[in-house]
């Protein structure tokens, strides 16, 4: 078994190392810092790994509890939609049959999380490709992109056995392939299936925002705007009741909502146990802000809790750097990926700050939309920058 074991994490760490040579669209600086973040995110999820081998976690469970279980018992708690039961179908052939370490299980999935960061950052390249001849914009003397990739909660929870990865995967590849559909649509199906198989309830905000940033897109012809909304509403449709029944909402109208989210929020708001807190009397802005940027310095009861406040002092300076430089022009501005990704973080942010009590999940939920915040705000601090230089040529 070491001899597999061995193998597999070899072989895993080879295809991570070349990965970036895939993407044609990279030059030789890209793939160069993409081969460092690589590095970086495999320190990360042996971190994750020892990490959970001490303090426990659900990664054990995704893992074991596929080793022990028959695959019928497993594929017909899949079969019901049960998210847990679908990890358990996909961990059974490498956990059961190949019978891999969980040190290996964990090694699978960081390369899965590896190529979400590609994804993401083929994206940022996308998104600046006019900008970044410029002159870098830097927060703490630190040049925003690419470097503010290698904050590293992005990685922690995107580095190890469970659902955090798969859907860091999935946001990454559905908006990296929406920028060519035609030569991406396989990378499209795939994010789209895994993510439902998982967390329907953010395949529909996906669906939801990027249909919704197409419709906004001031560059489209009305035709094209009614063809993408007819399949949208077509989308939800076959999706609607299935969405309910994962939620457990039964359904959409704001009393229901309003009394799932005081529900869920009670279940999670455990003050005095671990990382739980009460946001039962916090104001709404309050709880976004909670949901965002905390824990603080204030909040710290471990070592994690200090790398998570410094990470997150750096993510309330960005935003207070990305109000100053007009961020509601640019979402004019912005075509519809631009669009549908602030679509997508603030449903995402509102939707999640109502429910979520506990601060250590939420740095697991929040996971899934800082990256795209990152990518937007970065643009259109990029944006602003351009329009102020090009305003002072022309008045001079």
């Amino acid at each position: 078994m070491f001899v597999l074991n061995a193998s597999i994490c070899i072989l895993l760490f080879l295809i991570g190392f070349s990965l970036p040579n895939l993407f044609k669209k990279l030059n030789k600086e890209d793939k160069k810092f993409l081969k460092k973040l690589f590095f970086y995110h495999l320190a990360i999820a042996v971190l994750f790994h020892f990490y959970i081998v001490f303090a426990g976690g659900d990664a054990i469970h995704y893992w074991f509890t596929p080793k022990e279980e028959s695959f019928q018992d497993i594929f017909n708690l899949a079969k019901t939609g049960n998210a847990s039961g679908v990890l358990y179908l996909l961990n059974y052939f490498p956990a059961k049959i190949l019978n891999l370490s969980f040190f290996t299980g964990n090694m699978l999935y960081a390369l899965l999380g590896y190529i979400g960061f590609i994804y993401f950052y083929a994206t940022g390249k996308f998104l600046l490709k006019n900008f970044l001849g410029n002159k870098p914009i830097k927060l703490l003397g630190i040049s925003l992109f690419p470097w503010i990739f290698f904050l590293p909660n992005l990685h922690f929870w995107s580095s190890g056995i469970g659902k955090d990865s798969i859907l860091f995967f999935c946001i990454g590849g559905f908006i990296y392939a929406l920028q060519n559909i035609k030569k991406r649509y396989f990378i499209l199906l795939v994010s789209l299936v895994l993510s439902f198989a998982i967390r329907p309830h953010i395949t529909m905000f996906l669906l939801v925002s990027f249909s919704a940033g197409y419709v906004l897109d001031g560059r489209l012809k009305a035709y094209q705007k009614f063809f993408i909304l007819l399949l949208f509403i077509v989308g939800i449709a076959f999706t609607y009741q299935y969405v309910l029944q994962f939620v457990q909402l039964e359904s959409f109208e704001t009393k229901t909502i309003e009394e799932f989210a005081t529900t869920k929020a009670s279940k999670l708001n455990k003050v005095g146990s671990g990382s739980g807190i009460d946001i039962s009397g916090y104001p709404f802005p309050l709880k976004v802000f909670t949901f965002l940027y905390r824990p603080l310095f204030f909040d710290i009861n471990g070592i994690m809790a200090i790398f998570a406040s410094v990470e997150n002092l750096i993510l309330v300076l960005f935003s207070i750097l990305l109000l100053r430089n007009k961020p509601f022009k640019a979402f004019k501005k912005a075509n519809f990926i631009g669009k549908g990704m602030v679509i997508f973080f603030l449903l995402g942010t509102v939707s999640f700050s109502l429910i979520l009590g506990n601060l250590g999940i939420m740095l697991r939920q929040k996971n899934m939309f800082i990256p795209i915040f990152l990518l937007f705000g970065i643009w259109a601090i990029y944006l602003n920058h351009k329009s102020v230089y090009e305003n002072f040529t022309r008045n001079k």
